[in-house]
């Protein structure tokens, strides 16, 4: 059932909008948003950097120099001092310092200098000498208590990266560090973005206690981050415990106008404020601050080599009033930050850069309302998707997407390079790539699919219209139903629904319909045809007509239902009816021709294999009759199976048959039998001579039409279905009162059983009565076979005395006494009309 749905473009357009609201309210896809801010850092108008800040960088040629790091602190002391002489503004250590130096030899130190206590002074001056020696740490604290202006960094991982949560590393002199100006604290914002608001530290690594005396401020700084993680952003304050640690870039800008902790003020419900600067933030107090374009390779901002510092190759009236930045550069001795730039750079830089943003305001402004239309444009490119997209074609449709793709990059790029505001729109953007290729795929497939289904339904209509033109209306049907609906093939169902009807099968035109109204209730008088045919359907349950039996007719005097169809014939009306049969009068509509159709239900008369046999033999002897081409024989032209009925089309008579002239009071005149007979006797040699035998030659099966002077013998080869002639029922095949005694023992026939046949047909048609009458089929049996005819001048006194001779010879009991031939009878007779 669901699947269905993947169908619909509304469905696969909504599933697409959820995905990525998901994803904007999670924030866990935030590649596609980061690249495009990026793009939009790289192509905004270059900005001048700070002026007053001074790396003074630990940088490769200094660490092949004066060996690995870590350096002895000494070193720092030494640098501290030569800084502070030229009185600079502010001195930031991008630089770890939360472990002390000295180790076991310090603390042997110690012990010796206990004991010499009482020493002279010369020896004590030199104690302290060796103590300072011994212990950098107390010497780059001397250094640091003399300048006063030091800020320090304190190194941190964020919370989500520690793997241990919740165990911080803090000293209880980081409290001295925090901000005091902290607001809110019981009313932290959430919202749609389930953000927290101050980023948590899991980790934090301070400065050692020797030196939280002496340090002016403390800012938090990440200076190892897993490889490729980017600098486009820096979190103003982080959070450890209850403190609230401003960043290294924040205090030292800070500090560079003379302010400090204390004057930041912190409201954790929308913003973070330092007299004087504009700190423009996300609701996580993140900074998104520009980057400064490099010059002809060279760094933005003035930078020193600390060797060249340390050996006084750099004047250090370059760092009066200026911010100065120490920290590592050497790549194999920091981990590198990518920058929106696309250039990699060392922790200190990128600090440099940060706190060149904040004092020159070159920060860009996040909305706080840039996570609702993140969303609604979200929304809005799926209601485009779902409701636009579909009404053009796929051309036209390029075009409208590439429009409003421009249309979200321009407000995207012109807001970052012309208002210095980011709009993160990369996720609508996405929205709407993803789902125009996704939708235009399936559209796509679709129309290729649309062009197979349509050859498949013109291949399976036409195979249908074949079939149905072939009267095989089941296998149309099953093909129809594979068809793409429209109005036309609801009409080619139609007709195949009145077919169905024709063929008297009410049930599966009622099913035929019913399919037809499940896609159109209104099409053509299709409820009334339902009804009609369902009660046609209750009709024939209840055993009320039908042609499924010998004695059914396929014609039913129902208004509104079409007129059976017989095989390729359409049948008008019942002209006849007999044992095993009844007659129409039909219509071949593809030659317009009137034709005769004469059914036998042979299932009724024979099961199993005899109803094969007799299958078989019904349709050799009638294709064999059908061959005779004889101006007193009826042409057959057509002979078939349709519903467990076999027919026969044959031309269609006018005339009576002649049993109508066997009563006594309607007898034709002698010379007017003898003629007909003669006709039929010419027509039967004929038969015999193309090796047809009648074997039911009576008056019922010739027609004479009086105003013509025609005679047609007709129902050639029907009774030549079983051996014995008996069928399941015990009907006997033929009219017993004409069989031959040969034919009523079973014997292999020839023509002149017919010649027997025939001259039972003259004696009635002369007489009105039956040679051989019994009261039972037996004692007519008997009769026939042994009993001798009686004189036809017993019933016609008027009749000529040698009228006795044609009929008693042509009754012969011994076939070879009989008329060998209907040539033969026929000479006899017309001698006799010649005596006449």
């Amino acid at each position: 059932m669901i699947f269905t749905y993947f169908k619909k473009d509304w469905f696969i357009g909504l599933l697409i909008v959820l995905f990525f609201v998901g994803m904007a309210t999670s924030g866990k896809l935030s590649e596609p948003d980061n690249f495009a801010y990026d793009l939009g850092v790289r192509l905004s108008p270059a900005r001048t950097p700070n002026k007053n800040i001074v790396i003074i960088a630990i940088d490769d040629a200094a660490l092949q120099e004066m060996g690995s790091w870590p350096w002895s602190r000494d070193i720092m002391a030494k640098l501290t001092r030569k800084i502070v002489a030229a009185r600079p503004k502010v001195i930031g250590y991008a630089l770890p310092f939360d472990s002390r130096q000295g180790g076991r030899d310090l603390e042997s130190f110690k012990q010796l200098k206990k004991r010499l206590r009482s020493s002279s002074k010369t020896t004590q001056n030199l104690i302290r000498q060796l103590e300072a020696d011994l212990d950098p740490d107390q010497a780059f604290a001397s250094s640091l208590k003399r300048s006063g202006r030091v800020v320090m960094a304190a190194p941190y991982h964020p919370i989500e990266s520690v793997a241990l949560q919740g165990q911080t590393s803090q000293s209880h002199n980081l409290r001295r560090y925090g901000l005091r100006k902290v607001e809110g604290l019981n009313q932290e914002p959430g919202g749609w973005i389930n953000v927290e608001p101050v980023p948590e530290a899991g980790l934090i690594f301070p400065p050692i206690e020797e030196f939280h005396k002496y340090v002016g401020a403390l800012g938090h700084i990440r200076l190892s981050v897993p490889k490729g993680e980017s600098a486009r952003n820096e979190p103003l304050v982080i959070r450890s415990g209850d403190i609230y640690l401003p960043s290294f870039s924040l205090i030292m800008a800070a500090r560079s106008k003379g302010l400090g902790s204390q004057d930041i003020r912190l409201d954790l419900t929308n913003k973070i404020e330092l007299p004087g600067i504009a700190l423009p933030t996300d609701k996580s107090f993140h900074i998104y601050p520009s980057f400064y374009a490099e010059k002809d390779g060279q760094a933005p901002f003035e930078v020193y080599s600390i060797l060249d510092v340390l050996n006084n190759q750099v004047k250090t009236s370059v760092f009066r009033n200026k911010s100065v930045m120490i920290g590592l550069t050497a790549r194999q001795q920091v981990s590198l930050f990518e920058t929106p730039l696309g250039i990699s750079m060392a922790p200190v830089m990128v600090a440099a850069h940060h706190t060149s943003a904040i004092l020159n305001g070159d920060l860009y402004l996040i909305p706080d309302w840039t996570d609702t239309v993140k969303i609604l444009f979200i929304l809005a490119i799926g209601l485009y998707l779902v409701l636009i997209l579909p009404r053009f074609r796929v051309g036209m449709g390029l075009v409208l997407s590439a429009l409003v793709l421009i249309i979200l990059l321009n407000i995207h790029f012109i807001s970052m390079i012309s208002n210095f505001t980011w709009i993160p729109l990369a996720l609508p953007m996405m929205t709407l790539l993803v789902g125009h290729m996704v939708l235009g795929v399936k559209h796509l497939f679709e129309a290729k699919m649309g062009v197979v289904k349509a050859e498949l339904s013109d291949a399976s209509r036409t195979i249908g219209q074949s079939f149905q033109s072939q009267g095989l209306l089941d296998q149309a049907f099953e093909q129809y139903r594979r068809c793409t609906i429209n109005s036309s093939l609801l009409d080619a169902l139609y007709n195949l629904g009145l077919d169905y009807e024709r063929k008297r099968q009410f049930n599966k035109a009622v099913a035929v319909f019913r399919y037809i109204r499940k896609y159109n209730r209104r099409h053509q008088d299709i409820d009334e045809r339902i009804n009609r045919n369902q009660e046609m359907v209750d009709v024939l349950v209840l055993g009320n007509g039908g042609a499924g039996s010998s004695g059914g007719t396929l014609i039913l005097n129902k208004s509104g239902i079409q007129k059976p169809m017989l095989g390729r014939y359409q049948l008008d009306r019942e002209i006849g009816k007999g044992a095993m049969g009844v007659v129409y009068l039909g219509h071949d509509p593809k030659i317009d021709r009137t034709v005769a159709i004469k059914t036998m239900l042979l299932s009724e008369e024979f099961e199993g294999d005899k109803l094969e046999e007799a299958k078989k033999r019904f349709f050799r002897e009638a294709e064999t009759a059908g061959r005779l081409n004889h101006p007193n024989i009826v042409t057959i032209y057509d002979v078939g199976e349709d519903q467990d009925l076999c027919y026969i089309a044959m031309s269609y008579l006018t005339g009576r048959n002649l049993l109508e002239y066997c009563s006594g009071s309607n007898l034709l005149p002698l010379k007017t039998v003898l003629q007909l007979t003669m006709k039929t006797a010419n027509a039967l040699d004929y038969a015999h001579k193309q090796k047809v035998v009648h074997r039911d030659i009576k008056p019922a099966n010739i027609i004479y039409d009086a105003e013509q002077g025609s005679l047609k013998v007709t129902d050639f080869g029907i009774a030549y279905l079983t051996g014995t002639g008996l069928t399941k029922t015990g009907t006997i095949l033929g009219s017993p009162s004409y069989m031959s005694p040969e034919q009523l023992a079973g014997e292999n026939l020839d023509g002149r059983s017919d010649i027997f046949s025939l001259g039972v047909t003259l004696f009635q048609l002369l007489t009105g009565e039956l040679p051989f009458i019994g009261d039972s089929l037996a004692n007519l049996m008997y009769k026939i076979a042994n009993e001798k005819h009686p004189d036809v001048r017993l019933f016609r006194k008027d009749l000529p005395l040698n009228v006795n001779k044609l009929i008693n010879k042509a009754l012969q009991k011994d076939v070879g006494k009989r008329y060998q031939s209907g040539a033969k009878f026929e000479v006899a007779i017309q001698k006799f009309i010649d005596q006449l």
